[in-house]
């Protein structure tokens, strides 16, 4: 099937999943061929049916010459892709080939691909009956979802009379972890009604499962008594509880725009973002059930749960936040009443506006206990926030002073060209395994 655009100068066709375009480039070939013509008509000459011929037969064979390209031309592309984190790497594998009667005298690749720093636009030649194919890596240094593909092949005749652009619309999306980093152990305030849940040998508590029953003694409480055992044995036997339960963590991430101070992975927002990331991790690691809110462009809310399912969902959440302009204090407002009761609440923020202090006391009397981590706005190049920190702290909330690079940056990947093969782990992810074996090689075959 062919369509043709309105202008007499593009053509438009389809090719499987591709489609391609055919432009003029030298519209005065057209008008000189016009002229020659209107010359022989005029006044018939053989020099002017010989210029005539010469100017024809060249715009015709151009013509048929970009047109063999724009259907025979093929772009693939293949990616070992499940997801990564920041500072992998990701490999690409391109193969060009041109099943035209007519080479690929010149060939331009133009990728859309929206990775940053991601390139893959190149320039080659491929003769009629060839195939090249290469690889090309690239690093994933910044968080977020982002596409590949998109891309275009364009080519020409001899002549320059014409150019082919064949397009591939296919693009697949690509998500990019934050970090989970090694960082200092921070110590966050104990919530709910026993504690962070120390082990307890023996506790009377009946929060928790009983692990056996002992003898009765008189300061235990009657309603632990366990009837079958004491009707049994003939003496009063009471139940001996586990340990007290583990609070439950909610890490609430605050993206205020007015205080993302700094750049790249030097701003408190990257830096912020791969802490929250990172206490995600270890409270999980630790079987606890964590939670996330984030008052991002979009808000980000996930109740407290454990597993692997939770940690993937904290980081994929985690990988499109953005700054928004919501205050701590107006999210806090919001949520006030759906964090239920004996958490603790990991507050993560570079801003100096305490009014969300206001709607601490709430939460404090339901057993909402929360933990401050200030990233340290002098050391993004803004103010000092010794003077906050002492008034979160007199207020009896413990409060950390995060500075710059508390959160070590990813460390990348070295993209030296050797042997790689691909492994998938358990969770999803594709990571790059140096092997023995020939990595793949730029192979051209007739």
């Amino acid at each position: 099937m062919t369509q043709a655009y309105s202008s007499p100068s593009y053509f438009i066709h389809y090719n499987q999943n591709m489609e391609y375009t055919i432009r003029l480039r030298q519209p005065g070939f057209t008008y000189i061929a016009a002229f020659l013509l209107g010359l022989q008509l005029m006044e018939p000459s053989r020099a002017w049916m010989v210029l005539l011929v010469a100017f024809g037969g060249t715009w015709l064979l151009a013509f048929v010459w970009v047109h063999s390209l724009g259907r025979y031309l093929q772009l693939r592309r293949e990616r070992h892709i499940g997801w990564v984190q920041a500072g992998g790497q990701i490999e690409e594998r391109f193969t060009v080939s041109n099943h035209s009667f007519f080479p690929a005298l010149w060939l331009e690749l133009k990728d859309r691909s929206t990775l940053p720093g991601y390139n893959v636009n190149t320039t080659l030649s491929v003769r009629s009956g060839e195939f090249k194919q290469w690889t090309t890596p690239g690093a994933c240094n910044q968080r977020g979802l982002y596409y590949l593909g998109d891309a275009e092949l364009v080519s020409g005749d001899p002549f320059g009379i014409y150019e082919v652009t064949v397009y591939d619309p296919t693009r697949t999306s690509l998500i990019v972890l934050p970090q989970v980093a090694r960082i200092p152990r921070l110590d966050i305030s104990s919530a709910g009604a026993y504690g962070e849940g120390q082990p307890r040998p023996h506790s009377l508590h009946q929060t928790v499962s009983a692990s056996g029953v002992r003898e009765y003694q008189q300061e235990d409480s009657l309603h632990l008594i366990h009837w079958p055992t004491t009707a049994r044995m003939n003496k009063t036997f009471v139940k001996q509880m586990e340990n007290a339960p583990d609070a439950n963590w909610w890490i609430l991430l605050d993206l205020d725009i007015r205080a993302m101070l700094g750049e790249g992975w030097d701003s408190a927002e990257e830096q912020s973002v791969s802490l929250a990331a990172s206490l995600a991790d270890s409270g999980l690691l630790a079987r606890r059930a964590v939670g996330l809110i984030s008052n991002s462009s979009t808000l980000s809310w996930l109740p407290p749960k454990r597993g692997e399912g939770q940690r993937w969902g904290i980081l994929h959440a985690l990988a499109l936040v953005k700054p928004a302009y919501t205050k701590l204090s107006t999210l806090l407002e919001r949520v006030n009443a759906e964090l239920g009761r004996n958490h603790s609440l990991i507050i993560i923020t570079s801003s100096l506006d305490l009014e969300w202090m206001k709607s601490i006391l709430s939460m404090q009397a339901r057993g909402v206990i929360p933990t401050v981590l200030m990233l340290d706005p002098a050391t993004f190049g803004g103010q000092s926030a010794d003077a906050s920190v002492s008034l979160i702290r007199q207020r009896g909330i413990k409060c950390h002073l995060i500075p710059r690079g508390f959160v070590p940056a990813p460390e990348k990947q070295p993209q030296k060209r050797q042997a790689w093969t691909w492994r998938q782990t358990p969770d999803g992810q594709t990571v790059p395994v140096q092997s023995s074996q020939h990595m793949w090689k730029k192979d051209t075959a007739k």
